[in-house]
């Protein structure tokens, strides 16, 4: 079934932000230039508008109009930084280990495209916003609760003509495959933040309104350059990050590894 025409105006509106179409502190178009644009009622673009502000994508000004969020500077607080790669991980990014869980964790088929880099990819890779990127998609389940989605972002240059293009599971893993094509991956670097939730998260996790998700931003690196960029998001309320550094006896340890 189609999602309803506000939800439509507002993945409209969050593409044209997210694409850049839309800079932070500009002003959106009146209601009266929506309504005309998306030949909608009124009240259907209100309800698109109200679910940008819960997103936190847009904020209302009394008299002024609605504007795109500046976006917020977070400060970084290092916890830790570790010379080494862990010693033990799984050889590619499907999922990372789930504890205490009473059923075990799937994943769905995995879904390839080539789609523009967004800013905040881009920004990773170090490519220019637009360049065409290889993006891996799964989303996981425990039982039938959904709990994770997660897209890999692979430059075109690396990417293009290896089975990294190829939907289905990679047979060594994807560390290895770009190992093999040149690209040793020798650390990442794990961001972790919280937002509101874009509309497929909100539908996927079934989420409340109110509820935000927590994303996990990690950038893989060769010696000289980004190789991949992998995007977790988890709902907030339904997982606990842990992070182990040193030698932790067995008996404390939450699960192997995630993967690099």
């Amino acid at each position: 079934m189609a999602p309803a025409k506000y939800q439509q105006i507002a993945d409209r509106l969050r593409d044209q932000i997210d694409s850049g179409a839309l800079q932070p502190g500009e002003r959106l178009p009146s209601e009266p230039d929506l309504v005309r644009q998306f030949d909608a009622s009124r009240n259907t673009v209100r309800l698109a508008l109200a679910l940008l502000t819960n997103q936190g994508l847009v904020v209302t000004r009394q008299g002024l109009g609605t504007f795109v969020t500046e976006p917020a500077r977070p400060f970084t607080a290092l916890l830790s930084r570790v010379m080494s790669q862990p010693a033990v991980q799984s050889t590619s990014t499907v999922l990372p280990e789930v504890s205490n869980a009473k059923a075990e964790a799937e994943t769905s088929r995995q879904v390839v495209e080539k789609s523009p880099a967004s800013v905040s990819v881009a920004e990773k890779l170090e490519i220019a916003p637009g360049d065409l990127v290889v993006v891996r998609r799964r989303s996981g389940t425990i039982g039938d609760v959904p709990w994770m989605m997660m897209a890999s972002y692979f430059p075109l240059d690396i990417a293009a003509g290896t089975p990294l293009e190829q939907a289905g599971d990679i047979a060594t893993g994807s560390i290895q495959l770009l190992s093999d094509l040149g690209f040793t991956q020798v650390g990442f670097v794990d961001e972790i933040g919280a937002r509101m939730p874009s509309s497929r998260e909100f539908a996927f996790f079934g989420l409340s309104t109110g509820t935000p998700v927590v994303v996990v931003n990690r950038t893989a690196y060769a010696l000289d350059r980004p190789i991949r960029m992998t995007r977790y998001v988890y709902r907030a309320d339904r997982v606990r990050l842990t992070h182990e550094v040193g030698s932790i006896p067995t008996r404390y340890h939450t699960g192997p590894p995630t993967s690099g």
